[in-house]
């Protein structure tokens, strides 16, 4: 699985109050097969190449007031299901968009899904991209941004693999997809908080 999933998933699981993982320096562009590996014969097909992260162009500003309990009193079902998992969550303060937390949970095998957490409010609402059609999903945010990306992986081992990416921008409230590309070649490790490549899965 996924190291970057499988850290989200041991953080939602515990509740621990660790924010996302860390970024790790990024290269100028998305990793491909070395030179050396190509002229070694090595049959991987080569990483998928991700688009610059729009972070910036979507800034927001940071709430640093009290926070707010998830509200489950209207909730439907799934949101109550997991009710302990967003109080935790939300606990932990702002994640993403000035203003949310992130709960993110397993769902079965190489499948994520959550909800983000208005901090000021309570108001709980999912996250724009998980479950089972979002297959190796990975998710990049930050706390100072309304700007989200998700890429996932289309291909199965008997079909060609391609990298499924969406862009995402927080506006009033509602994800709004604002770019949606499938990339040739496998989808690379993603930063978390980077929105770009780190090397090869």
């Amino acid at each position: 699985m996924n190291p970057s999933i499988m850290v989200l998933l041991s953080l939602a699981a515990c509740g621990e109050k660790a924010a996302p993982p860390p970024p790790v320096p990024t290269a100028a562009a998305a990793m491909v097969l070395s030179p050396v590996a190509e002229e070694a014969g090595d049959s991987d097909s080569p990483a998928a190449v991700l688009p610059p992260a729009a972070f910036q162009a979507h800034p927001a500003q940071v709430y640093t007031g009290p926070l707010a309990k998830p509200a489950l009193g209207r909730g439907d079902a799934e949101v109550k299901m997991y009710r302990t998992r967003l109080r935790e969550a939300a606990a932990r303060g702002v994640e993403f968009g000035g203003r949310y937390a992130v709960m993110i949970s397993g769902c079965g095998t190489e499948c994520i899904f959550g909800f983000v957490i208005d901090a000021k409010t309570g108001h709980v609402m999912p996250l724009p991209a998980g479950g089972e059609d979002y297959r190796q999903l990975q998710l990049a945010f930050r706390p100072d941004s309304r700007w989200m990306r998700a890429i996932w992986s289309s291909g199965y081992e008997s079909e060609a693999e391609a990298c499924i990416l969406r862009d995402f921008v927080l506006d009033r409230g509602t994800f709004r997809p604002v770019k949606d590309e499938v990339l040739p070649g496998a989808c690379p490790e993603m930063g978390v908080e980077t929105g770009e490549a780190m090397g090869p899965r």
